[in-house]
């Protein structure tokens, strides 16, 4: 669905109506076709992201690098035909993803708060990541991916709740993705295109 604002067009959702709680991301990342919603024209903000709908928007906000997907998929539940099989196959062979011990992806899953600060970070090249700290009072040198959050939070990218949490297991929510991705973007710039080298 496009909007016109004076002389300027720009698609819009129509579940997210202006003055909404990070509607400028949700648009911002509607005119990058980073997300281009579903097919009725609403983005539903509310809902947590999927890790394959992630691969789908980090795939396109490297801009969307050339890439042949393996004959053989890296996980036993990703197969060819199924929906963002070649963004999470990108994914994987660039290492932004690892999926888990047992080989799966588990594309259906959200993506929590934890996980999202660690494929931000290896998005953007892996840079030098501070020691945990005690900025989170739920986030210590025990907790997944801690220097990833640490990052983020050091970058500004995150600020985490006004009582001090993070809440790294927490699943993140469409519309606040929309905000880490542009805050990212605010920060360190355009990410690179990482193009994977023939495996």
């Amino acid at each position: 669905m496009k909007t016109i604002l004076g002389s300027t067009q720009f698609p819009r959702f129509r579940d997210v109506p202006i003055g909404m709680q990070f509607e400028p991301d949700m648009r911002w990342l509607a005119e990058r076709t980073v997300s281009t919603g579903w097919s009725d024209g609403t983005y539903r903000p509310w809902e947590p992201i999927a890790r394959d709908a992630m691969a789908a928007f980090l795939y396109r906000l490297s801009g969307s690098p050339e890439w042949v997907p393996p004959e053989e998929s890296p996980f036993s539940d990703v197969r060819p035909g199924m929906a963002f099989h070649h963004e999470i196959t990108w994914l994987a062979a660039t290492g932004i993803t690892t999926g888990y011990d047992d080989g799966t992806f588990r594309p259906g899953a959200p993506v929590n708060r934890d996980a999202m600060a660690a494929y931000l970070h290896r998005l953007y090249g892996s840079p030098a990541a501070p020691a945990p700290g005690e900025r989170f009072v739920d986030v210590d040198a025990t907790t997944a991916f801690a220097s990833e959050i640490a990052w983020l939070a050091e970058s500004g990218v995150t600020t985490g709740w006004a009582d001090g949490t993070y809440r790294p297991v927490t699943a993140v929510n469409r519309d606040a993705m929309a905000a880490f991705m542009r805050r990212a973007v605010d920060r360190f710039g355009e990410p690179a295109p990482v193009i994977p080298a023939p495996g």
